[in-house]
């Protein structure tokens, strides 16, 4: 790689991840450029050379984000996994996602709730972000293998409760071991599955 593409991934990182932090301590209005900059080690110059404002790098904060959590969740090892484990398995990983980087998970809520959500939606490249968890769970309706519902119903119960889980583990108000975290998702599974 040269060395200047990797410079310039490296600050793009230090920058996604600074924002990511403020903006859970801070929320996106307490998160000035400037201060981002500071804490990515970087010139504010710098932010603006690489997106035209704060919405351009909130935007492309929330596709890093979402790289982050499909890579997470959708492992290669676990592809031939019969489909009920595989289901599973890709909800305890976006669990352990969260719990390992809660900055994501704050973030992710942060933006969902603001009109920045809406101008991703009018947006094409959403639709290829969604996909693989659309796709997912399109095969086990394909398949018989999960009860005619509304995609976004299943989708609704199987990111809600991820969520839910990974925050009353952030927060102290339960310790989710292995065995919680498979009980909660059989619950789910239980509920769906035809």
């Amino acid at each position: 790689m040269n060395v200047q593409l990797e410079e310039t991934a490296e600050k793009k990182c230090a920058i996604f991840e600074s924002t990511i932090k403020l903006v859970r301590e801070r929320g996106f209005h307490g998160s000035p450029m400037s201060q981002i900059a500071q804490e990515a080690g970087v010139a504010t110059g710098t932010i603006y050379h690489y997106f035209a404002s704060k919405d351009d790098l909130l935007i492309e904060v929330f596709r890093h984000c979402k790289r982050q959590i499909s890579a997470a969740m959708f492992r290669p090892e676990e592809e031939q996994l019969p489909y009920p484990e595989r289901f599973v398995a890709v909800w305890i990983n976006l669990v352990r996602f969260y719990i390992r980087r809660p900055g994501v998970l704050s973030f992710m809520e942060q933006f969902f709730s603001s009109p920045y959500a809406a101008t991703v939606y009018n947006k094409s490249y959403n639709v290829q972000m969604q996909n693989e968890m659309s796709v997912f769970l399109q095969q086990g309706l394909d398949q018989e293998i999960i009860k005619p519902l509304d995609i976004n119903v299943i989708t609704s119960a199987f990111i809600g409760t991820a969520n839910a889980v990974a925050k009353r583990h952030i927060n102290g108000h339960h310790a989710f071991d292995e065995a919680s975290m498979n009980e909660v998702v059989n619950i789910i599974w239980d509920g769906i599955k035809k």
